[in-house]
């Protein structure tokens, strides 16, 4: 019995001695997070609360910062659906918060709607919060412009005014110009008979999507599917594989037969299919000659010409066709910050390296299966107009089925005094300095306090503009620049 006893409390002893070495590790994990939030890798964090969430599911503080991440790196679905579940957590998150989180992603969407009913909540559940009511008044300013309403406008200012004076002025004068040309496409629009289409909630995924909806790149996206297709279908056996081998080895014969064989003079009248561009010529049956009509000698002219023999020649060979490349490039190409893009992943992390690229090997797959290498190139590829109001930089690889999919920088801003239209201002510059390199864009979307670009390169890339303005004042920028076929092969991974 004292045997049993003291078996039982050195096992019970064990169990505790596990489960806070696994608490210690949560927390640990927790702070690392938090401290990448708070100088604003949002990427950086969003992984490791990720991993977090892995450890203690349904982590209320988690699920809430790393929806904010999610809403700061713009996938706007992921950063709704997170918040939501914040919503649920039994504890860990701020309620009145999330619903602050929710409108901003909204705002970020284009749903100006759904912003100003996820305000109002947020109001109605702290409105002794006098930080959060100014920033949700802010919100609902903000979204009431871009919709053109100037009722709703005026009503949040007022709102805004009773606290703090200083703070509405400055509302409106970063507000008022949008106010007026929303209003002004609104009135017009009230006479239109034109539906109005439902706003769409979408994450850079989705959005990059609708880049191959372009007439240009459908030839490309038809051969990408095809590829994907052939590599899911299952391998045949050696034995199956060998004997398909030999038969393309083997020269096929094409039988030829003389337009003056086929009664009437063409292939329509002797059941006989034409071959189309590319395809060999069906083999035409011929029925022997009988003995007792055979002659050797010449017929007469008034009598039918007697039939010559088909005659074999080898077959044209029709022109290999042309390999999808699904991710290496015949010839390298040329680097973006250090980085080329459309190349194996493992060579390519190590040839950065080893010509000075500072790297951070440590990286786990997204959802998508995506992994995500953080990066310092040797010079900023940002104008001196945003570097001079970052407040943070950061740069990663983006690898896929062991290929470097996307490079892309994203700077921070410190608060500005007008972000909109600070945003505004630097998206419509980048527009016009890379459309005189670039042409026209591919896409251009403008969401009101998020705005999108992307043009079409040489070298099967993708240049990837997004400028979004928060209610902190701060804005985001981001520089991508995207393999497209290996991008495609990604969307059509996940759309399968």
């Amino acid at each position: 019995m004292k045997k049993n006893g003291i078996a039982c409390a050195l096992l019970v002893l064990t169990l505790l001695i596990c489960a806070a070495g696994t608490a210690c590790s949560s927390e640990l994990l927790r702070e690392r997070a938090k401290n990448l939030y708070s100088v604003q890798d949002y990427r950086g964090a969003f992984a490791l609360f990720e991993r977090l969430l892995g450890e203690v599911p349904g982590d209320g503080e988690a699920l809430d910062y790393s929806a904010w991440c999610l809403r700061y790196l713009g996938d706007w679905k992921s950063a709704e659906e997170r918040f939501f579940q914040a919503l649920d957590a039994p504890s860990g998150a701020l309620t009145s918060w999330i619903h602050v989180g929710l409108g901003e992603t909204y705002l970020g969407a284009g749903d100006e709607r759904k912003a100003i009913l996820s305000f109002r909540k947020a109001i109605e559940s702290a409105p002794e919060d006098e930080e959060l009511y100014l920033r949700s008044s802010k919100g609902i300013a903000w979204a009431a412009a871009f919709l053109g309403e100037r009722e709703e406008y005026e009503h949040a200012l007022s709102s805004i005014r009773e606290k703090d004076g200083e703070f509405a002025a400055a509302v409106a004068g970063d507000t008022g110009a949008v106010l007026e040309e929303r209003a002004a496409l609104r009135a017009g629009k009230e006479t239109s008979d034109e539906p109005v289409e439902p706003v769409l909630v979408l994450d850079t995924v989705e959005r990059h999507a609708k880049l191959f909806e372009e007439e240009s790149l459908e030839k490309e996206l038809d051969e990408i599917l095809s590829e994907v297709l052939v590599q899911d279908e299952p391998t045949p056996s050696a034995d199956v594989a060998e004997t398909k081998e030999k038969e393309q080895e083997q020269e096929p014969l094409e039988i030829v037969v003389l337009e003056d064989v086929i009664k009437g003079g063409d292939a329509a009248s002797s059941g006989v299919k034409e071959a189309g561009p590319g395809e060999l010529q069906p083999e035409a049956r011929v029925e022997p000659t009988p003995a007792h009509e055979a002659s050797s000698e010449k017929p007469k002219d008034d009598a039918a010409p007697v039939p010559p023999k088909p005659v074999k020649k080898p077959a044209e060979k029709l022109p290999a066709s042309k390999p999808v490349q699904s991710g290496v490039l015949a010839s390298p190409p040329s680097a973006v910050w250090g980085v080329r893009v459309g190349v194996a992943l493992d060579e390519e992390l190590a040839r950065a390296e080893g010509e000075g690229i500072d790297l951070d090997r440590e990286s786990a797959a997204d959802k998508y299966g995506v992994l995500h290498f953080a990066f310092t190139p040797n010079a900023s590829p940002f104008p001196s107009s945003v570097r001079a109001q970052a407040a943070s930089e950061f740069y990663h690889i983006e690898g896929y089925k062991g290929s470097v999919l996307k490079v892309r920088g994203m700077v921070k801003t410190k608060p500005l005094p007008k972000p909109l239209e600070w945003k505004k201002a630097t998206f419509d510059a980048f527009v016009a300095e890379f459309s005189k390199e670039h042409g026209k864009p591919a896409i251009l979307t403008d969401q009101g306090t998020s705005s999108e670009v992307a043009w079409l390169l040489p070298e099967r890339r993708v240049l990837w503009v997004f400028v979004d303005a928060g209610l902190d004042n701060t804005c985001q920028v981001q520089l991508s620049y995207v393999d497209r076929r290996i991008q495609a092969g990604h969307l059509i991974g996940i759309l399968k």
